[in-house]
C-alpha cells in the first residue's frame, strides 16, 4: 500500500507541473519560456527518482520485494 501511495503522490506532482506550466503558457503572453522550465523540472523529477530507485536497489537489506516487511507481511509471515 505504501508503494502505490508514492507512485499515486510522484503521479500528482508530475500532473501539478504539467498544468501549471501549460496553465502559465496559456495564460502569459510572455511566458514563452515556462513550458521549457516546466520539461526541465519534470527531468529532475524523473532523474530524482531513478537516483533513488538506485540508491534503494544497492541496499544490502533489498529482497527483490516492494519492502522487506511488506513482503512478510503480504506473504502471512511474521519476523
Amino acid at each position: 500500500m505504501q508503494a502505490e501511495a508514492q507512485c499515486s503522490l510522484f503521479c500528482i506532482q508530475i500532473v501539478t507541473v504539467h498544468s501549471v506550466g501549460a496553465l502559465i503558457f496559456k495564460v502569459w503572453r510572455g511566458g514563452w519560456w515556462v513550458d521549457s522550465a516546466a520539461s526541465i523540472v519534470l527531468g529532475l523529477s524523473f532523474a530524482w527518482e531513478g537516483i533513488k530507485l538506485l540508491k534503494w536497489v544497492r541496499d544490502p537489506d533489498f529482497d527483490g520485494g516492494c519492502c522487506g516487511h511488506c513482503a512478510m507481511i503480504q506473504c502471512g509471515v511474521t519476523r
